[in-house]
């Protein structure tokens, strides 16, 4: 079988898994990348946000709407610009991402059972010089992965 087929299926397993696992807090894949997001370059305004995450704005607000009532997140006026809304975690969304880092360690002892140290690190660098060197490439040159994203899926707002 060639490699992207291996690799796509994979892909689909590993996606199917992770949906259904974050279903267990009525969350989707897009609400956990904002809360890592958040976790990790704090109190973004909402474009910022969207850019990092990949997301449209409008499905940007649908998605923190819904955090919101989770109370995951809060929006707040940014306090030099009062034109522009800060995005900030909650406690209760600093404990999610608690929730989703060990469920995604489970996930990843179970996709990577039986490899070796430094076989784990070397996928980890071949992925990432896949990504690269696909992103690189003359039909993909000139977009970033939303675009892709939107490209492979019409249907959804990305």
């Amino acid at each position: 079988m060639p490699l992207q087929m291996l690799m796509m299926r994979s892909a689909h397993l590993l996606k199917y898994q992770t949906i259904s696992l974050l279903e267990r807090f009525d969350m989707n894949m897009g609400q956990a990348a904002i809360l890592f997001i958040l976790s990790r370059y704090g109190n973004l305004t909402q474009r910022q946000l969207s850019g990092r995450a990949g997301i449209t704005p409008p499905s940007m607000n649908v998605a923190l709407r819904k955090m919101e009532e989770k109370g995951l997140v809060k929006k707040e006026p940014d306090p030099n610009d009062q034109r522009k809304t800060r995005i900030h975690l909650t406690d209760t969304g600093r404990s999610r991402i608690e929730d989703l880092k060990q469920l995604f360690r489970k996930t990843e002892e179970i996709m990577l059972q039986d490899f070796r140290e430094e076989e784990k690190l070397l996928l980890r660098r071949f992925l990432m010089q896949i990504e690269e060197n696909v992103m690189e490439s003359k039909e993909l040159k000139d977009m970033d992965l939303s675009e892709v994203l939107r490209r492979l899926h019409p249907e959804k707002n990305f």
